[in-house]
């Protein structure tokens, strides 16, 4: 059975004079619903749907989340171990420069047929070569993929890559037959293997799925969901509060209180995967200057931000990453804040006048980032360093004149991240990509080799090692990871996921225990 971190149920029960009676947990572990059929459907309120019925051409957290319903990877992440799980694969071996996976047996895709290694050589080959794909560049280093027999497939790459698991997370599995029957026309019917069934989509509009009653695993609780796109905070809470919705995401601070207060809606939060931090090129001035980079490291105070900001919805990062994401070292240190010695290090650094910078930001891509770059410019102030706001669209901001194109020193953004290998290959690996122009030869060093460690625990400690060399070269300066705030209705029983998913199934001993926990509170 799948170990999905998160789900929902309906509570099933109402507070009124018709009450039901609370079913009794059947073998599977899934209280059996005994509402009537309108009360089992979950209305999803989402600041983002599916841009298209095509399955790979996208690359953000919760579209992912919304396909996971209907089509299943290989592996998924347990963030409480920081460590892999089998989905659809039930084992695997790292042998040199392959990957060898066992594929559970007994699995049927939607339309009845089975699974088997010719259908994940089919969809790695679909993510790979479909022009539409923008999660191409996982598989970068895949040389071949074979079938060893119905059950067995064999990854090989270029060097030995032991990040493969992570590459593999987020990768769905589609079905061979489907796509030989439907052709151009599969996506329309998006078949997987997953727990629920699609039924309809309208693009701007509803996307319904129903329960796949012959899932493998243990069956959902909910017959029925319906996700709507509501891209306004606004309108997703108003919906959330007049009883149109049961969840909504990315609910703005501020709402915190109001929800909390409402007789029949709650917050729900959990600390998110997204890292923010402050990047600086060192292939542009001041920021080629170990001593400039370590100044601005003690002239910025996070916890100030995440107090007035975010009214306390977030984490200080003390070194480069979350402490929810594999290679976290809880022994490296923050800089602390000090503008004092910042100007001391600008003074060493021939900047005992100050000088002048200017900080790039996306407003429509991180929440609060104007606030949040007004808060830091006046920190700065402080070490002599008079800033400069830039606002930009992100499509500009992150575009080859941007970001990606090695053109801005100085910015604020924010990467999510489960492995830590994702984030150093991206921005600290020497030539991977122009966006911060960091060249290290111990950093290029530990990240090769980490990528040939098959030992989860020495590899672990490689990536620890690279944070701290990171620390040491000021090569950014961490800031926070901030917490996912939803709005859910309280008759739905639902544990928040880190990594921006609103996912409505889990594993049976997690939803045991949250029911029990949700039913003592409410005296259900």
């Amino acid at each position: 059975m799948p170990a999905n971190e998160a789900g929902i149920k309906r509570r099933t029960f109402l507070k009124r004079s018709a009450v039901a009676g609370l079913g009794v947990l059947t073998s599977n572990g899934w209280p059996r619903l005994v509402l009537s059929a309108s009360r089992e459907r979950l209305m999803i309120l989402s600041s983002i749907g599916l841009d298209a019925l095509h399955p790979y051409a996208h690359s953000s957290g919760p579209q992912y989340g919304i396909w996971q319903h209907m089509i299943e990877p290989l592996v998924e992440i347990n963030y409480a171990r920081k460590d892999y799980y089998g989905v659809l694969s039930e084992s695997w071996k790292f042998e040199g420069n392959s990957w060898v996976f066992r594929l559970r047996k007994g699995i049927r895709f939607h339309d009845g047929s089975p699974f088997t290694a010719q259908d994940v050589i089919h969809s790695v080959n679909r993510i790979k070569n479909d022009k539409r794909s923008l999660q191409k560049s996982n598989f970068d280093d895949l040389t071949e993929i074979k079938a060893l027999d119905d059950h067995t497939v064999v990854f090989t790459t270029a060097q030995p890559n032991a990040v493969l698991l992570d590459r593999l997370q987020n990768r769905f599995i589609l079905s061979k037959i489907a796509a030989e029957k439907y052709g151009d026309e599969v996506d329309q019917h998006a078949i997987g293997t997953g727990p629920y069934k699609f039924v309809s989509w309208q693009r701007d509009g509803n996307l319904v799925m129903t329960r796949n009653d012959d899932y493998w695993g243990s069956k959902a609780a909910i017959k029925e969901i319906v996700l709507k796109k509501v891209g306004e905070d606004a309108g997703r809470i108003a919906g959330l509060l007049a009883g149109q919705g049961d969840v909504v995401n990315n609910v703005p601070v501020e709402d915190i209180a109001r929800l909390d207060k409402h007789p029949r809606v709650r917050a729900e939060k959990v600390e998110g995967l997204r890292m923010y931090f402050l990047a600086m090129n060192v292939t542009h001035k001041p920021f080629d200057n170990k001593l400039v980079r370590q100044a601005f490291n003690y002239a910025v105070d996070p916890t100030a931000v995440i107090k007035h900001i975010y009214e306390g919805n977030g984490y200080v990062m003390s070194g480069p990453l979350g402490a929810n994401v594999i290679g976290y070292d809880p022994k490296v240190k923050r800089y602390p804040y000090d503008p004092k010695r910042a100007k001391e290090l600008l003074t060493q650094a021939g900047f005992a006048n100050g000088l002048e910078i200017k900080l790039h930001f996306s407003p429509d891509r991180y929440p609060k980032a104007k606030e949040v770059c007004q808060v830091i410019a006046d920190q700065l102030a402080r070490a002599g360093v008079k800033t400069e706001l830039v606002s930009q669209e992100f499509a500009i901001f992150w575009g080859s004149d941007g970001v990606n194109g090695g053109k801005i020193p100085f910015y604020y953004v924010g990467r999510p991240a489960i492995d830590a290998d994702t984030v150093y290959d991206q921005y600290y690996r020497s030539g991977r990509t122009k966006r911060v122009g960091f060249h290290n030869a111990e950093v290029d060093r530990l990240i090769d080799e980490q990528h040939q460690t098959g030992d989860q625990k020495k590899r672990v400690a490689l990536l620890q090692q690279i944070g701290r060399v990171l620390m040491e070269e000021a090569a950014l300066v961490p800031l926070y990871t901030l917490a996912e705030i939803y709005g859910v209705a309280r008759n739905v029983i639902w544990k928040a996921h880190p990594e921006e998913k609103i996912l409505a199934f889990r594993y049976e001993n997690s939803l045991k225990k949250i029911a029990r926990q949700h039913c003592k509170h409410y005296n259900c």
